[in-house]
Order: structure tokens, then sequence, then C-alpha cells
């Protein structure tokens, strides 16, 4: 018994000497505690839980996310249509993607072929907008043309003049990946003549 006294009173005098927990109903500083069944300020409370003031306990329900409501999706914006004028020459570039995709086992012609359809989307949005000078769309139908009978130094030799000529911002988009099919190309028609 005296060891827990000492070692209690130890802890006393290190936080305050001296004062003892209260006991049996005695509140701090000799204050009464409310009856079990009654909160503090003389509020009646329901036997068996504690007193919060007034506040309600926790109910996690309350707090729960709640489910957002379904958002309406958003009205697709209608895309002029690229201009007429500019069908034959995109036939062309797309055909001969298909022409090379058909003649290639190799993955990663055909991963650049994929590639190569996207920059084709890219000069698409471009000759939409009207964004594609007449000089660089002149090019582009020479290219197309040289396309249209396998002529793929040709196509080259005109895509290397236009890549020197062009500003990049215009041509950026779409001409590395014209390049990359003309290559494509000219491999395949040296091996296999499609």
């Amino acid at each position: 018994v005296s060891t827990q006294s000492t070692g209690s009173s130890g802890i006393n005098a290190e936080y305050g000497g001296g004062q003892h927990l209260p006991l049996g109903g005695q509140g701090y500083g000799g204050q009464q505690q409310p009856p079990s069944g009654q909160g503090y300020g003389g509020q009646q409370q329901p036997s068996g839980g504690p007193s919060y003031g007034g506040q309600q306990p926790y109910n996690p329900a309350t707090y729960a996310p709640k489910t957002p409501e379904p958002v309406a999706a958003p009205v697709p914006v209608e895309k002029p249509a690229v201009p007429e004028q500019y069908t034959p020459m995109l036939q062309v570039l797309e055909s001969a993607v298909g022409d090379c995709k058909n003649a290639t086992q190799n993955p990663t012609h055909k991963r650049k072929l994929d590639e190569v359809t996207v920059k084709l989307d890219a000069l698409k949005e471009k000759l939409r907008y009207d964004c594609v000078s007449g000089n660089v769309v002149d090019e582009l139908n020479g290219i197309a043309g040289a396309l249209h009978v396998k002529d793929y130094n040709q196509a080259l030799f005109i895509h290397s003049r236009v890549a020197q000529s062009a500003n990049f911002s215009e041509v950026g988009a779409f001409l590395p990946g014209i390049k990359v099919l003309l290559q494509i190309g000219a491999q395949l028609h040296t091996v296999h003549h499609y």
C-alpha cells in the first residue's frame, strides 16, 4: 500500500501537488456531480447514455457523403465538314495508310501508321477551319498525286520542299506523320511492289 501511495504522491507533486482525483459523486473543486440520468445544467438525460450538452450523439448516417446528382452529358458541338476540295487529297493519303497496313506485318510499322492516322486527323482539323495556306495545300496535292501513282521518291521530294519552306506552326501537327507514311510506303513498295 505504501508503494502505491508514494507513486501517486510523486505524480501528484509533479502535476499540482497533493490534489486527489474526485471519487464518489464529487466533481472537481468540490462540485457535486449530477445523479445518473441527469445531464449538466439540470437537463434530463435518457438513462444509460452520457450527456452531450443538448447535442445529438454522432450518427454516421448524418455525415455520409451524398450521392452526386447525375450531370447531363455535354452536347457535342457539331464540327464543320472538311471542304470538298480537300477530299481527293485526304482519300489518297488515307488509302496509302490502309495499303501500308495491309502490306506489313511489322508491329513497329503498324504502330507508326496508327500515329500517322492521328496526324492525318490533325490535318483534317486544320483544313476544316481553313488553317492551311494555299501554297501548303498545293504541295500536299502534289504529294497525293505522287502517292496515287506510287512515286514515293517524288512524294518525299515534295515533302522535303514543304518542310523547308513552310512555317512549322502551320504544318508541325501533320507533316511529320506524312513523312513517316512516305518512308514506310517507300520501304514496302520496294519489297512488295504493292
